[in-house]
């Protein structure tokens, strides 16, 4: 079924009958005709008619792409092109059968209020799927990151809550007043040249010069032969290191004045030099509970994600058709005003719709161009502005994809 449409309006030159059978001779080998009947709404002053036909054009874009945003929204969350019904039917069925909704939009309303009831209500639904399409992208966010910490490259990843607990019973972590355990994650292109380098890492860090000139000699902090390999995964290896983890340095005097002492920590240090190298030293506190919590905190999340993701699915369903039909209605207003700016008062005018078959909308336009052209006004030389394009009928497309 074709999703093109064009709403025509032209003037009753003899009877309503005869202008639909002018506007039928020309849909029958392009298009099907279909009758709309629209009520006679208030006109207004002349200067009004202008400036709300000029403010349309904007509105009828913003009220467009509130539709096609929860069209969108919808084939995402359904991964599937399945259209949302319109009151019951397709949106083609609803367009070609088109009737005016008096309860909702009053035609005896002046225009300007008219066209501000069917945009408020449209803002409104805007509003509000702009509110929960955030809420569910926090939602989703907050699950990417759990499954990050849980699934991600121990390069990147928090060990401290994903490192499994049967890894860790195995491994013997020091953490008394010199040494101490750290974690070191190695690229797996790098894990040779590590496992080559890694007791000098740090070279210049620990002092350990004779009295009196501690600083002649220099070293690495890493315990000779401490390096295990733990854990493996996809682009990563996993080593403990046993450090000493600091080191006094005396005082001292400067002139008259004595500087105290004070602890070197190697930790911070010994991270920067294997940054260096493109190691990365990893933080690790052990919690024996984490892995079961992380554990409940991805089902949760993805729970969550789940339900509102099929909250805001039947949300998609039960307000698209309310923006839908607004946004026919605001074609229908426009093809109104066209009219009674093009043809004058009093409104004496057919409106119809086509559905254009596949690619023959330039055939439909040329054959009403012809049939009507005794509609257009005489031209003056030099009158019609360059690439300014004039139809004899007024018209507004409708393309529903």
């Amino acid at each position: 079924m074709s999703s093109e449409f064009l709403f025509v309006s032209v003037p009753n030159t003899d009877s309503t009958d005869t202008t639909l059978r002018n506007l039928h001779r020309a849909s029958t080998s392009s298009s099907t005709l279909f009758k709309i009947d629209v009520p006679t709404l208030l006109v207004g002053t002349l200067d009004s008619l202008m400036t709300l036909s000029d403010d349309l054009i904007k509105q009828d874009m913003a009220v467009e792409t509130v539709v096609k945003k929860i069209e969108r929204t919808h084939q995402d969350l359904s991964k599937t092109d399945t259209g949302i019904p319109v009151n019951g039917i397709s949106k083609e069925s609803f367009t070609s059968n088109f009737a005016w909704d008096y309860a909702k939009y009053p035609h005896r309303r002046p225009l300007k209020e008219l066209v501000q009831l069917v945009t408020t209500g449209v803002a409104s639904i805007e509003e509000e799927l702009r509110n929960l399409s955030t809420t569910l992208a926090d939602k989703a966010s907050s699950l990417n990151e759990v499954r990050r910490k849980k699934a991600g490259s121990m390069l990147v990843s928090d060990l401290s809550s994903t490192l499994p607990d049967n890894v860790v019973s195995q491994i013997n972590l020091l953490d008394s007043d010199y040494l101490k355990t750290v974690f070191v994650a190695v690229p797996k292109s790098l894990k040779k040249n590590f496992q080559e380098s890694y007791e000098s890492l740090g070279s210049d860090l620990v002092s350990f010069g004779p009295d009196g000139n501690r600083d002649s000699q220099k070293g690495s902090p890493v315990v000779p032969g401490s390096a295990r390999c733990v854990m493996e995964d996809f682009e990563s290896s996993l080593f403990t290191l046993t450090i000493l983890k600091g080191q006094y340095e005396g005082g001292h005097y400067e002139g008259d004045a004595f500087k105290a002492g004070k602890s070197k920590d190697f930790e911070d240090l010994f991270g920067k030099a294997c940054r260096d190298k493109r190691f990365v030293l990893k933080p690790f506190k052990h919690d024996p509970g984490a892995e079961g919590r992380n554990k409940v905190e991805l089902e949760e999340g993805a729970a969550k994600v789940e339900h509102m993701q099929a909250s805001l699915g039947r949300w998609c369903k039960a307000h698209y058709g309310e923006a839908f039909i607004s946004w026919v209605h605001l074609k229908i207003i426009r093809v109104f005003i066209e009219s009674v700016l093009r043809y004058g008062l009093p409104v004496n005018v057919t409106t119809a719709v086509y559905q254009i078959k596949s690619g023959k909308g330039d055939v439909l336009q040329g054959q009403l161009t012809e049939m009507f052209k005794h509609l257009s006004p005489e031209e003056e030389e030099g009158e019609k502005e360059e690439g300014e394009e004039f139809l004899p009928y007024v018209c507004q497309k409708f393309n529903l994809e």
